[in-house]
C-alpha cells in the first residue's frame, strides 16, 4: 500500500499559481534541455512498462526536468527557505497528475516511480537534483480531484487576463471559450463547497481566493467590453447546480448525469 500523508493536504502553493501555470506550459512547450534525451529514455527503457504508453514516460520526463530547472533557478525546491516549500509541493502535485493520469496500475505508488525518474539525474552536476523525500508522495484522491479543478481555473483565467491585459490591434477576440470552461469547472467546486459540505475547508477558501481575482479581472474586461467579440461571463451567472438539478428531477438523482458531463469537461480542459 502506498504511504499518504495522514494531515489535510497543503494547497498553499495556489498562492504563487499562476507562476507555475506559466512554468509548466513552458516546460511543455520548450525544446528538450541539452544532457535529458539519453537520461529521458533510459527512464523510458526502465520504467516505462508503469505507464499506458511508454513514449508517455520519456515525454513526462522531458517535461518534468525543465519544470524542476526553471524552479530551481529561483533557489525554490531545494528548500534552502521553509517558506520556499511551495515549489516542492507544486512538483508533487504536478507529479501526481502527471503519472496517475498515465499509469497503467492504480496501485503503483508514485514515489516508486518518481524514483525510478529522480535516479537518471542524480550526481549529474548539470541538473543538482535535490528534492526532499517528504514532498514526495502519493496524493489523497479527492485533494488532487479537488486541485485539479482549482488549476483548471486558474489556467482559463489565466488566459482570459493574458487576452484582456494584452489587447492590441483592432481585431476583437473571443473570451467565450474560456469563459465557459471556467463556469464548468466553476459549478464543479460550488457543489462540493455547497449543501452539507463544509465550506470553510481549505478548498473553498482558495475558491473564495479564485473568485476575488475573477471578479476583479470582470470589471477591467466590463471597462473594455467593446473590444471584444463576445462577454465574459460573470461566475454568479453560471448555472447554479441546485437549480438544474430541481429541474431536471426534482432530486439528487439529476445531479449525477450533470457530474459526469461536468467531470468529462473537467477533463478535458486541464493540461498541464
Amino acid at each position: 500500500m502506498c504511504s499518504k500523508r495522514p494531515n489535510e493536504e497543503s494547497y498553499e502553493f495556489f498562492e504563487n499559481i499562476e507562476d507555475y501555470i506559466k512554468k509548466a506550459k513552458s516546460a511543455e512547450d520548450t525544446s528538450t534541455l541539452p544532457n535529458s534525451e539519453s537520461k529521458c529514455n533510459d527512464f523510458m527503457r526502465a520504467s516505462g512498462s508503469y505507464f499506458t504508453d511508454r513514449e508517455t514516460a520519456e515525454i513526462i520526463c522531458k517535461q518534468f526536468i525543465k519544470l524542476y530547472v526553471s524552479l530551481d533557478n529561483v533557489n525554490c525546491v531545494q528548500n534552502r527557505d521553509p517558506t520556499l516549500k511551495k515549489c516542492s509541493e507544486f512538483l508533487n502535485y504536478w507529479i501526481n497528475f502527471k503519472f496517475r493520469e498515465s499509469m497503467k496500475n492504480e496501485d503503483d505508488c508514485v514515489p516508486d516511480v518518481y524514483d525510478h525518474l529522480e535516479v537518471q539525474f542524480t550526481g549529474d552536476d548539470d541538473f543538482k537534483m535535490s528534492i526532499s523525500n517528504i514532498y514526495i508522495y502519493d496524493m489523497n484522491n479527492d485533494d488532487l480531484y479537488k486541485m485539479n479543478i482549482l488549476y483548471s481555473l486558474y489556467q482559463n483565467y489565466s488566459k482570459l487576463k493574458n487576452i484582456i491585459e494584452n489587447k492590441s490591434g483592432s481585431e476583437k477576440p473571443s473570451l467565450l471559450p474560456h469563459s465557459t470552461a471556467c463556469c464548468a469547472d466553476y459549478i464543479e467546486a460550488k457543489y462540493i463547497c455547497n449543501g452539507d459540505n463544509n465550506d470553510e475547508n481549505i478548498f473553498c477558501e482558495k475558491l473564495k481566493n479564485f473568485q476575488t481575482k475573477y471578479d476583479a479581472l470582470y470589471q477591467n474586461f466590463d471597462g473594455k467590453r467593446s473590444q471584444f467579440s463576445d462577454n465574459l461571463l460573470k461566475l454568479e451567472e453560471c448555472p447554479n447546480p441546485k437549480i438544474i438539478t430541481t429541474a431536471v428531477t426534482g432530486s439528487i438523482i439529476g445531479l449525477i448525469p450533470l457530474l459526469g458531463v461536468l467531470y468529462k469537461v473537467s477533463k478535458l480542459n486541464i493540461k498541464l
